[in-house]
This record gives structure tokens, sequence and C-alpha cells, in this order.
């Protein structure tokens, strides 16, 4: 079992690298237990409100406890309100303060609707609690039934006079019972005074955009819609689990005790979504510490996964049971695994392989046979090939678990032989008929969920020391043989300082900035002065903080291979912090680009420096969304991953920051590129004096791959860089082509085809600036340009280096690459998004419909039961309001999930229409191309 830590132990322990395990968790996050917005909750003072204008009261009572993609959430703790709640123990509803406030994205949601004329909608992993068997029984949506008795407040009224019900007509309940061997049906008393027992009559599937939760200390439910609503609001998998494993090892919120008694403490961990969470845990005689990250939210928002795997050594996989391997896991395993980051899998939810399709022990491990393989096929695949047979996993060693997160419970072949369970023993707890609460007392000691995932990690995630030798020559492109690469790779506490930022976390009630992040090297102290190398300037360190559990605590000083957070240094993601001017680290590079534009300013001029302002915060804390910023003519981007991410952060500065603006239509950007390779052109500097004669061609796939694999990155090819050059080979790429390359730059590729020019040196970094320009506007319509290499074949320059400086290499340069472009046959590509559609297969014939519609294309299709999963493929142009136009086809049963993203040429019969739609919006002329 789980022990007290205190904050002496966890320094002791970040002292020992072989002895720490910086991890995360990866998989799709379902959103939590919540109610639509129209729903009715009844306060203790008799008012009624519903959940939306609850939330509204909490904004102006509470303070922003916590701000994010996925959710906002009001602390109302120093100033609560009181609802009636439930206390299961006794049966009686009591008045309960509501601590917090939630609002989060919504989705498909289910409308049960009660025998006594009410209803209410709700996440489909929203608990109910109902009555079976003379006890209460927890039920989410998904697995309600009809004829189900939901638990109702009869004390209050309103809902029995509304519908002119009686309450009276509620104080039995029927069940069955056994009499001389036949099973009878039978009208039980009702003892519960203050409740009822309601009939389910109906359940349908519906949609709400936004849905609400409210956490209740003690009880964790309240009443809405006169049933007792279930407020937990953890996440459906491991985050679950992560959120179990952070409060028993660190303990209590408030008190930061390690209280690993309490089984329902895992409902209060409302912060683990905002931050790191450190633990010990022993193992075979030895204490680790566990610096774990959670990857939360919709694929959409995958910045923060990205941002994770930067810090982080090993992940922990988490994967349904019952439905397998989903695509927005895919995604995760495909961000963890180019950032070199080593996978275990856990298999969740065995506890409906138990409970709703009720397999045998026999069948269930043929279902896990059969996921292991398909998590293994997705490894193959993406891994590089020293890792594709290295990291599969296998049930046997032990780098498999198996459980629920839900029930708190897990299972792996060395845990059971450890505890002396089996399968066996979990199935007979579920059918012994046993209350509810000796089952979790049982799984609590005898396959608690915890210790088999953290045993897990130990055995077989790697330490930093053994990760940094394979993950810095991938993540850090300088000279491994120099000092600060050798400190580097070896993760030496005494070496040179290598911090890099993977999240700012601003504090809501002071508007403190904190940069939390991985320390690769050495060991930062309190007071040091630090150099942003992203920056270029100096910071001084003013705290040190690790974790202890959720909460940072300060601890003066860092060594080597610990995940901490640095206060007073104000940087944005990615952001490599040392003590000197260094060589960086690799940019995160998210794994979708962005794609949708939205103009926005502010709604009085004067405002737009607090606009600003504004729009930097937002950034830094959500680096997936890229703005620009234009201080002359006032004209602010917001660049995103789609839509609805622009939605959101367009919706948080108005409601959560208070601030309103006004927003420009959604613009797609499009990009550049060449079909066929160009002649020579010729480019002139203004005095004549400088010529450039140049060529470009379409990078070929396997140039594109290196780029996309970072091997290709930034300027010339490093000397000794034995791994890359293999991967260059490999490639069929010439070695000696290699080392001509001066430039890549958004996936393009500048190379030095002269031969014998002395002074090209001098002018390299004007060529290079040149090209950089085009590239980010090409000639058709200023538009990005990706997917060209561009050669200098030769040149010609003025011997004296006045009359060959920026004024005139530039535009000679310009001149060249863009005419070349022209030549090669420039065209216009455009955005696709790869969509998973699911919903009822009844409505194939108007997803079809809407897909082609939108010039999209069918990819595959799957059916699940009732439900089908059509995979397409649809231009990002005509994706806007496609949630709208998907509910009106799916009358709101369908949902959509981004699985991948990339650029293909636009139809021939739009190409022009687009460029001059383009040139107009930025005020070009529609009929010229830009060739200066």
């Amino acid at each position: 079992m789980g022990k007290a830590t205190t904050i002496e132990d966890l320094k002791r322990l970040m002292k020992k690298p072989k002895n720490i395990r910086n991890i995360c968790t990866s998989a799709h996050i379902h959103h939590g237990k919540c109610i639509a917005g129209d729903s009715r909750l009844i306060l203790a003072n008799g008012s009624i409100k519903t959940a939306k204008e609850l939330y509204e009261t909490a904004l102006s009572l509470g303070t922003k406890f916590e701000e994010k993609e996925e959710h906002t959430i009001y602390d109302l703790s120093q100033n609560p309100l009181y609802i009636f709640s439930l206390n299961k123990e006794t049966g009686n509803l009591e008045n309960k303060k509501i601590d917090l406030a939630w609002k989060l994205q919504g989705g498909k949601t289910i409308t049960v609707k009660l025998r006594n004329g009410f209803g209410i909608t709700t996440t489909p992993e929203h608990k109910y609690l109902t009555f079976e068997h003379m006890q209460f029984v927890e039920k989410t949506a998904a697995e309600l039934k009809l004829g189900d008795n939901v638990v109702c407040a009869r004390k209050l009224e309103f809902f029995w006079k509304e519908k002119n019900s009686l309450s009276m007509e509620y104080e039995s309940i029927q069940v069955q019972v056994r009499s001389n061997n036949q099973i009878l049906l039978q009208n039980i008393r009702n003892h519960h005074e203050d409740l009822a027992f309601v009939p389910v009559e109906s359940i349908s599937q519906s949609y709400e955009e936004t849905v609400y939760d409210f956490t209740i200390p003690d009880n964790h439910n309240f009443v809405a819609e006169g049933m007792i609503i279930h407020n937990t609001a953890l996440t459906d998998n491991l985050l679950a689990a992560a959120g179990l494993m952070s409060e028993k090892a660190a303990g209590n919120l408030e008190e930061g005790m390690a209280t690993w008694q309490h089984k329902d403490e895992q409902e209060r961990l409302l912060t683990v979504d905002a931050a790191n969470v450190s633990m010990s845990h022993d193992y075979e005689g030895q204490s680790y510490l566990i610096n774990l990250i959670d990857t939360p939210g919709h694929v959409d928002f995958g910045g923060n996964v990205t941002r994770a795997m930067r810090a982080i050594d090993g992940t922990i996989v988490l994967i349904c049971g019952v439905e397998g391997i989903m695509p927005q896991t895919e995604t995760v395993v495909k961000q963890a695994i180019r950032e070199r980051v080593k996978p275990v899998l856990f298999i969740n939810k065995v506890d409906r392989m138990i409970n709703e399709l009720k397999l045998t022990p026999e069948q269930m491990q043929e279902r896990f046979v059969k996921l292991v393989l398909d998590f293994n096929k997705l490894v193959e695949r993406i891994a590089e090939d020293e890792y594709k047979e290295k990291w599969k996993v296998n049930i046997m060693d032990g780098s498999v678990a198996f459980g629920s997160a839900r029930e708190n419970w897990g299972l792996s072949i060395p845990g059971m032989k450890k505890k002396n369970i089996t399968f066996k023993h979990i199935i007979e707890q579920y059918t012994s008929g046993k209350q509810k609460e000796e089952i979790t007392d049982w799984f609590w000691k005898n396959a608690p969920l915890y210790e088999v995932i953290l045993d897990m990690v130990i055995n077989h995630l790697p330490d930093p020391v053994e990760a940094q030798r394979y993950r810095i020559p991938h993540i850090w492109k300088g000279d491994i043989q120099s000092p600060l690469g050798q400190d580097l790779v070896n993760c030496n506490p005494n070496g040179k300082v290598a911090f890099v930022i993977t999240r700012i976390v601003i504090d809501p009630k002071f508007g403190r900035e904190m940069a939390a992040g991985r320390l690769f090297s050495g060991t930062v102290n309190e007071g040091m002065q630090v150099w942003l190398n992203n920056a270029k300037q100096y910071q001084r360190v003013g705290q040190v903080f690790l974790y202890k559990g959720i909460r940072p605590e300060q601890i003066g000083e860092a060594v080597a291979g610990n995940v901490i957070a640095l206060g007073g240094v104000s940087g944005f993601a990615g952001e490599t912090i040392t003590l000197e001017p260094e060589q960086a680290f690799e940019d995160m590079k998210h794994i979708f680009d962005p794609v949708i534009i939205k103009s926005i300013e502010p709604m009085k001029p004067q405002d737009l420096p607090k606009l600003v302002e504004i729009l930097k915060k937002v950034s830094k804390e959500d680096p997936s969304l890229k703005v620009t910023i234009n201080l002359e003519t006032g004209e602010n981007l917001i660049h995103g991953m789609g839509e609805l991410h622009l939605e959101i952060i367009e919706n948080r500065i108005k409601e959560e920051r208070g601030f309103q603006v006004k927003t420009g239509e959604p613009i797609v950007v499009y990009r550049e590129t060449i079909q066929n390779p160009s002649a020579e052109v010729e480019g002139k500097s203004p005095n004549k004096h400088n010529k450039f004669y140049i060529t470009v061609e379409p990078l070929s796939k396997e140039w594109y791959n290196l780029i996309k694999e970072e091997v290709l990155t930034g300027g010339k090819m490093k000397k000794g860089d034995a791994e890359a050059y293999l991967k260059l080979e490999k490639a069929g790429i010439a070695v000696k082509e290699a080392k001509r390359i001066r430039d890549v730059y958004n996936e393009n590729v500048l190379i030095d085809g002269t031969k014998g020019i002395v002074a090209i040196g001098e002018v390299q970094e004007l060529i290079n600036e040149g090209f950089e320009q085009v590239m980010r506007e090409g000639p058709l319509a200023r538009e990005p340009c990706v997917k060209i290499k561009v050669v200098v074949r030769d040149c010609k320059l003025h011997e004296d280096a006045i009359h060959r400086g920026p004024a005139q290499v530039l535009p000679a340069i310009r001149e060249a690459i863009k005419a070349a472009m022209v030549d090669a046959k420039a065209v216009m590509y455009e955005p696709y998004q790869i969509i998973l559609i699911e919903c009822r297969g009844d409505f194939m014939g108007e997803i079809n419909r809407l897909v082609s519609n939108k010039r999209g294309q069918l990819i595959d299709l799957e059916h699940k039961g009732t439900e089908i999963l059509v995979k397409c493929r649809l231009p990002v142009a005509e994706m806007i309001g496609l949630a709208s136009d998907l509910r009106s086809a799916t009358e709101g049963r369908g949902t959509y999930y981004l699985v991948d993203q990339e650029y293909d040429k636009v139809p021939g019969d739009l190409q022009e229409k687009v460029i001059r739609r383009i040139r107009e919006r930025k005020g070009l002329n529609p009929d010229q191309m830009s060739l200066s």
C-alpha cells in the first residue's frame, strides 16, 4: 500500500535519477459526467435555477479556479451556494455547499425521461443512482435500461405539482421476490421518506454544445429535475487512475497529507488536469519518484499532448477493452513515438466485458490477445526501425495491464502472481451479490489499480539516465560531443544547465507565470540567472518547484532528470533555458498544423493594447494557437486547428476574461507549390552587379519524409551525425548532396549547387533570408510554400562587399525563385482533414450526401452494432459549419473526430477562383502575380 510522502522524501528521491520515472497517460478523454444547461436544480433556499444560470451566478460570486480548452471552473468555496444533496448512508436529503462550478465542451448526450414526466439530458458517462435489489446502484446513462428505477427527491414538492403527479404513487417499489421456487412481483414499502424510485420510460440520443457540472464535497451529488445527479468530474480512462494515484500518494488537497484509505477521494481531484503530479512508490524494497503529466483533451487540442511528450520518457497508453484502439489513441501514440517516448499498455473497461458482454475468462483472454496484437501492429507501423520490436508490449512480461479505471482495480501477470488472484476472482466479486462497498473494499485490498500501474511503470519504462541516451540525439540537434551534448546524454547533475519549458501555467488569482518542464542536465537554483535561447534574453529564477501530489512545493534547487517548475521565468512553451547562449532544443512539432485563421479586434479601438496583452497570455497557455499581431496596422490574427478551436478561444476571451471582441469570418490557410522542375532562371540585383541562377523542383517524397521525421532540420548537416547520414542513404539521397543543404524552412529545402565561388559564403545568410521570404509568401497569392527544392546553380557577385548588401541580394533571390516557381507551374494546395463520423446506421444516406456536397470522399465504413463509423476526407474550406450541418443531418446524433490532416491540390476548375479570392482579401491586384 502507499505511504505518506513528505516533500523532504521527494527531494531526496529526485537526486537518484535511476529511481525516477517521468511518464504521462495517453488516451482519448471523453467528457465528464455532466448535464445540459436547461436542467433545473433546486437550491437549499427553495429557488430554482437552470444549470446554465447557476454557473453564471458562480461567475459573479466565485473566483476562477481553472481555465482550459475543455472546461472552465469557478471556485465558490469562499462564497458558497447551498443545494439539496443525498446522503446515501442515511437516505436523507441534506443542504450541501457547491464548491466548484464547471462549464465544459459538450458532444453526444443521452436524454432520459421518467414515468412521472420529468427528463434530463446528460453525457453518456454520467452516473444515475438507481435502486435495485434493495440497494443503491450507480449506472451510467449508457448503461441505463427501460424500467430501471431512478432515485428521485420525493420530498421536494415542486416537481410533483408541476406534472400533476402524486408523490404517494412512488411510496412503494415493485421488486422481484422468490416464493416456493416461483418468482413473483411484489410492492415493497419505501422506507426512505425523502426519496422516490421512478421507472425510466424512454431513452434517446441527443447533442449538447455545452454541459455543466457542480462539485459537492462529501455526498458528490445534487438534485436536478428531481433526480439525484452524481457530480464526479472524473474523465473516462486512466486520467481517473492518475488522479487516484496522485491523491493517494500525495494526499488530501487541503492538508497535503497522504491518505491512501479513502476510496472516494479521487472524485475531488479537480486540478490534475492543470498540473503535473509527483508521487513516490515502493517496489521490491526501493522507493521511486514518479513524475506524471496527464495528456487530456480532444484531438483538436493535441498541443497539450505534444508538449507533455517532450518532458517525459514513457507513457501509459489506455485503450478500451470493448471498443479497442480508437483513432484518437493512434494519434497520441504517433506523438509519443515521434518523441522517442516508450509505451506500455493498459486495457480499460474490463468491468464492461464482465457485466455487459458476460465474457468468460477464456473469451476475455482471446480479446486481450487481439487488442495487444493490434497495438503492436500500430507500434510496428509508426516506430523507427530500432524500436519496432523493442517497444512492442507483452502480456506475459507485465508490460500490459488490464482493469477498470472507474472501478479502481487492475491486474497484470506479475501482479496476479504477486497477489495470488486471477480473473475468476474478479468475476466472482461482480457475481457474488455482495454490497458495492464490499466489492470496492475487496478490489482495494487485492487488486489496487495504482499498484499494478506503478509496478508496470517502474519495471518497463526507462529512468532519465537511460532514456536521455537515445532521446537527446533525436530532440537536440547540437554537437553530441560538445560539453553540453555530453551533459545532456548522460543526464549530468553537475553539468551545464538545460531546461525545456513544456507548459506555462498562469496563476488565476495573481496572474503570475510558472514555467513547467524538464530539466535535462545540470542543477538549477533559486536566484540563478538564466538565458532564454529563443527569446534571447537573461532572466532570473525566482523559485524552483517540485510537485507534491498536485501542489507545487518550493524546494530551492532541482537536479537533472526531473519534471519541475520555475517561478519568475517568463517564456513560451518550447523555450530552452541555459546559463549562456547554447544550441536550443528542436521545436515541438504539433501533429496537426493550424488551418483556420480569424481576424480579431476589440470593440473599442482604444482597447487594442489590452487585446494584444490578452492574446499574448492566451497563446502562452495554448501554444498550438498561433497569434499574429501587427502593431502598425492594428490587425491581429488567430490561427487554430479548426473552427471549434477558434470559437473556444474567442469565447474564452469574451466570457472568462470579460473582454468584448469581434472576429471576422473563418479563413482557410492555403499552400503554394509547384508541379514540374523549372528551367534555370536569372535573378538580377537592382544595381545589375550581382546575378543568381536558380532552379526549383518538387521535393521528392524521400526528402519530404526526412523533413517530417526531423532528420533534415535548420541549416547545414552536422558533422559526425552518423544516424542522420545513415537515414539519408536509406532514403536514396547522396550524402554529397545532403552536405550542400543550406536551409530547411517550412518543408522546403535550399541547396547550394555552385562550384568554385569563394565569396558565396559571405552572402549565404542573405540568400537564406530571401529563400525564406518567398517560402513564407509565394508568387500566386502570398500564401506559404511547401514541398519545394530550390537550387542555386551559379552566381556572379560584385567583388566589393558594399555592392552586394541586403538591398541588392534579397530582391535578386526573391525575383529568381518566384519566376522559377511560375515556370514550374505553381499551384495552390488546400488543407484536407481525415475525420471519423460516428452516428446511427440509419443515417448513412444523409452522411453520404453531406460528404458529397462538401467535395469529400468516403474512405471506410465500420459497423458497431446499431452505430456506424464513417471515415472520410474533406477539404477544410468546406468544413466551416460542419458540426451544425452534421447535427442537422443526423437529428443531433452524429459526432466527428479529427484523425489526420494533409494538403492536396485545389481542383483545376477552382484554382483561379481561389487565387483571386485570396489576393482580393489581401488587397493585391487579383490579375497580377507577385514576382518581386
